[in-house]
C-alpha cells in the first residue's frame, strides 16, 4: 500500500511542470532507452551522423533558461527509465532530438579527467558555452574534448 502514496506524489510533481515540461518528460521516457540502444548498435560517430539528418526547425530558439528547463526534465526522465542511461545518451536526447525540435542550436561537450587516477569521462550540452544539463562547476573539473 505505499505505493499510493508515492504514485500521488509523482502525479503532483507532473501535474506542477509546465506544459512543455510535461511534454518534454514523457519524450525523455521514450527516447532515453532508445537512444542508448542506437548509440551501442551504432557508435557514436554513426549515430550523430544519422541524427544530424533532421534539421533545426525553424522556430524562435529557447532563452537559455528554456533550454535549461530542458534539460532539467531529461536528467528528471533518466532517475526513471527502465534500463541504463548515461551521460551521453540524455545529451544526445537534449540535443539532437529536444533543443532541435525547439529551433535552438548547441553544443555536444565531452570531457575527461583522472578521477583517484581512474580515467573519467562525461558528456553535456552547452548552448553559449554554458552548460544546460548540468552545473557549471561540475563540467569545469573535465577537459572538454575539441569537436572537428
Amino acid at each position: 500500500m505505499t505505493a499510493v502514496p508515492e504514485i500521488s506524489r509523482y502525479v503532483s510533481i507532473y501535474r506542477a511542470l509546465s506544459a512543455r515540461e510535461q511534454k518534454v518528460l514523457l519524450a525523455s521516457l521514450a527516447l532515453l532507452p532508445l537512444f542508448w540502444l542506437g548509440l551501442r548498435l551504432a557508435g557514436l560517430r554513426r549515430f550523430q551522423a544519422w541524427l544530424d539528418r533532421s534539421p533545426v526547425a525553424q522556430r524562435t530558439p529557447l532563452t537559455h533558461t528554456e533550454a535549461a528547463a530542458l534539460g532539467v526534465a531529461v536528467n528528471r526522465a533518466a532517475k526513471h527509465v527502465f534500463g541504463p542511461v548515461t551521460c551521453l545518451t540524455r545529451s544526445l536526447v537534449l540535443r539532437w532530438w529536444l533543443l532541435r525540435r525547439y529551433g535552438t542550436t548547441s553544443d555536444l561537450c565531452i570531457g575527461v579527467r583522472l578521477e583517484q587516477g581512474e580515467f573519467a569521462a562525461h558528456a553535456w550540452v552547452e548552448k553559449d558555452g554554458i552548460p544546460l544539463n548540468d552545473r557549471p562547476e561540475f563540467v569545469a573539473r573535465y577537459a572538454i574534448f575539441e569537436s572537428k
